[in-house]
C-alpha cells in the first residue's frame, strides 16, 4: 500500500476560493458595510431602518459567495465573471448608497421625495438598457447621455459642495445655506448611485451585442486608429497628385476602407455596403449627418462621389480589381446580414417593397 499525501492541490484551491471570496465580501462590499454596520450597532432611527440593515448585510455575505463562486469555478471567463461582479457589488452598492441617502435626508422630506423620484428614474434606465428589442445603437446612445449627464453633475455637486461649506456658491444661493450643507453627502451618494447604474446599463447592453458586431467594432476601432496615422506617400505629395486626385483603401478591414479626398492630407473612415449594377455604395462614417457616397468607373478611370459635391478622381490599391469581388456583396445581401446581426443601415439606403422596414434598424 502506497501512502499518499493530502495534494496541496486542493488546499491550494480552497485558499484560491477564500481570496475571491475576500475580495468579493469586504473589498467590493464596502459600501454595504459602510451602510449596514452603523445601522445594525451603533445608530437607531427607527426598526425599519435597522430591519433593511441587517437584510442588506445578512443577503451580501449570500450573494457575495455565489458570486464568489461563479469567479472561482469560471475563471477563465471574464465576461461571466465581470457579470457576476456587477450583479453583487452593483446592486447591493446600489441599495446601500440609496438606502443612506435617504436616511441623511429624514429632516429634509422635500429633498427625499425628489431623491426617491430619482431613484426610480435611474430604474427606469436599468430596464431600459436591458430590453432586448430595443436596437442597441439606441440603448448606447441613452448611456451616452447618462453619462453626460452623471459628469455634469459630478462637477456642478463638486465645485457646489466646496462653496457651501463656507456659505457661498450656487448650491447656497439655489436652496439656502443649511439646506446646500445637507444635501452635500445626499448629493454624493447620488452620483456613486448613478455611477453603479451606469455600469449596470453598460453590463446589459454588452450582453447583447453579438460576437460578429464585437468584431466589426474592433475592425473599425483598428481601422480608424490606422487611418488616423496615415498620410499621403511622399511621392504624392512631391509630385502633387494628391491635389489632383483622392485615394481609397477599399476595405483595409472587415466592411471598413479608408479615404482621403482631393486635395486632403489626411485619411477618414468609411463603410463599404453594397454593390449594385457595378457602383459600389459607402457610408462616410465621420460625417454628421452620414452621407452616401458611390465608387464607379467611367472610361477606365475611377471616381468617388459623396451626396452634394461633384465626383472627384480617386486612385486605389493595384490588387483591388482582382480582389473585389471576394468580399462585395449585393444589396438584398448586405440588408439580410443588417437584419440578422442587427446592424444600423442608413437612411438613405432604400428598403425593397418585400422586405420588412419595421427589422431595419435605422439608429
Amino acid at each position: 500500500m502506497i501512502n499518499v499525501n493530502p495534494s496541496t492541490h486542493t488546499y491550494e484551491k480552497k485558499e484560491s476560493f477564500l481570496f475571491i471570496y475576500s475580495g468579493y465580501h469586504f473589498f467590493f462590499g464596502v459600501l454595504v458595510h459602510l451602510y449596514s454596520i452603523p445601522n445594525i450597532f451603533f445608530v437607531y432611527l427607527n426598526d425599519t431602518s435597522r430591519l433593511f440593515a441587517i437584510l442588506l448585510w445578512g443577503s451580501y455575505f449570500i450573494v457575495s459567495a455565489i458570486s464568489a463562486y461563479v469567479h472561482y469555478r469560471f475563471s477563465d471567463n471574464i465576461r461571466l465573471a465581470t457579470y457576476s461582479f456587477v450583479f453583487t457589488a452593483g446592486l447591493w452598492s446600489m441599495v446601500a448608497i440609496n438606502l443612506y441617502g435617504i436616511q441623511a435626508l429624514v429632516d429634509q422630506p422635500f429633498y427625499q421625495e425628489l431623491y426617491i423620484n430619482l431613484l426610480w428614474i435611474q430604474l427606469l434606465f436599468i430596464l431600459f438598457s436591458w430590453i432586448k428589442w430595443i436596437p442597441v445603437r439606441t440603448r448606447e446612445r441613452i448611456a451616452r447621455i447618462v453619462t453626460i449627464i452623471l459628469g455634469a453633475f459630478f462637477i456642478f455637486h463638486l465645485l457646489g459642495s466646496f462653496a457651501s461649506t463656507k456659505g457661498m456658491g450656487i448650491n447656497a444661493f439655489l436652496f439656502g445655506k443649511e439646506v446646500a450643507v445637507a444635501l452635500i453627502w445626499p448629493g454624493i451618494a447620488l452620483f456613486l448611485t448613478g455611477f453603479w447604474t451606469r455600469l449596470i446599463m453598460a453590463a446589459g447592453i454588452d450582453l447583447d451585442i453579438t460576437p460578429e458586431e464585437r468584431a466589426r467594432r474592433m475592425a473599425e476601432e483598428k481601422a480608424r486608429e490606422e487611418a488616423q496615422k496615415r498620410k499621403p506617400s511622399e511621392e504624392m505629395l512631391s509630385s502633387g497628385r494628391y491635389l489632383e486626385y483622392g485615394e481609397l483603401d477599399y476595405y483595409i478591414a472587415e466592411g471598413i476602407s479608408s479615404y482621403r479626398e482631393k486635395g486632403s492630407k489626411t485619411f477618414e473612415d468609411v463603410e463599404f455596403l453594397y454593390v449594385e449594377n457595378g457602383v459600389r455604395y459607402f457610408n462616410r462614417l465621420d460625417w454628421t449627418p452620414t452621407k452616401e457616397m458611390i465608387l464607379y468607373k467611367e472610361n477606365g478611370q475611377w471616381y468617388c462621389q459623396t451626396t452634394g459635391q461633384e465626383p472627384e478622381r480617386v486612385l486605389l490599391p493595384e490588387h483591388l480589381e482582382e480582389e473585389k469581388q471576394e468580399f462585395e456583396v449585393d444589396k438584398r445581401e448586405y440588408l439580410e446580414q443588417a437584419i440578422e446581426y442587427r446592424r444600423i443601415v442608413p437612411y438613405f439606403v432604400a428598403i425593397p417593397s418585400d422586405i420588412d422596414e419595421s427589422e431595419i434598424d435605422r439608429g
